[in-house]
């Protein structure tokens, strides 16, 4: 199913028809116009409309040291670990090797997990939260079961067990944190800039050690969803949650507060 819905994604639609459609698509899903880019005859495909790039000159770095917002969507949910152990997320609970693996021996008390889900409206490319590095990356090839909110279960359990790419980075401040890359249905695809060959097929459980590491800039393109999904950010004590779970979040604009350049 999410093959063929693929498939369909991908194919082109005649030029002449893509104005009323994409215009019409876009009003129903409620993006607005001035957030899509260049003219309606630019998009090939439904898939191209979904991975649009943002506007050139929007957007710009604010000033100061928050962490950004890696995506558009909702924040759905922030939590902690436990003295267990385990990372809550939804009311679903989550051994700590099953949401970081390759963690094991890192200090983690207090770091804060925080999921942003990206509904079908929202733009589709993820951007570094801050200047890091990417240390690792790890493939889980899981299924592919929805992760919208109203209809995920949790025994569903999918930060686990859906595919997804799990990235183990490191701030310019020295302080590791972790973004975890969930695919839905009908949204297997994945692009990752810094590794052209990561999230593509043959999906196979893996790990990447990165000597010498990639290096993004705070706001700069890391890759794109195709279609849309779900981005688990586990962060640092010293970052603080600058909005509630509910709220909506756009790349590039401020998500967490604080760090060490702050704390006095």
């Amino acid at each position: 199913m999410s093959k063929m819905a693929g498939g369909l994604a991908r194919m082109p639609i005649p030029r002449s028809l893509r104005p009323a459609c994409w215009a019409t698509l876009a009003k129903r899903l409620g993006i607005p116009r001035e957030e899509i880019p260049g003219r309606w005859q630019d998009y090939r495909s439904f898939l191209d409309l979904f991975t649009r790039p943002l506007p050139e000159g929007s957007r710009p770095l604010p000033e100061g040291h928050a962490w950004l917002s890696p995506a558009d969507g909702k924040v759905e949910e922030a939590g902690g670990l436990t003295p267990e152990g385990s990372w809550w997320i939804k009311g679903t609970p989550y051994a700590n090797s099953e949401l970081l693996p390759g963690t094991t021996g890192l200090a983690l008390g207090g770091y804060q997990a925080v999921q942003i889900y990206l509904s079908p409206r929202d733009y589709h490319r993820y951007h570094a939260p801050c200047a890091m590095e990417v240390l690792e990356a790890h493939t889980g090839a899981g299924g592919l079961q929805p992760v919208d909110p109203a209809l995920v279960r949790p025994s569903m359990k999918v930060l686990a067990r859906n595919r997804r790419i799990f990235l183990h980075c490191r701030s310019d401040e020295g302080s590791p944190f972790f973004m975890l890359f969930v695919g839905a249905l009908n949204v297997g695809g994945m692009r990752f800039l810094f590794d052209p060959t990561l999230g593509r097929p043959p999906w196979r459980d893996g790990r990447r050690h990165y000597d010498p590491p990639p290096r993004l800039e705070a706001g700069e393109e890391m890759g794109q969803f195709e279609l849309g999904s779900t981005i688990l950010m586990v962060v640092p004590p010293e970052r603080r949650l600058l909005l509630a779970a509910g709220n909506p979040c756009r790349a590039r604009e401020p998500l967490f507060s604080g760090g060490p350049e702050t704390e006095h």
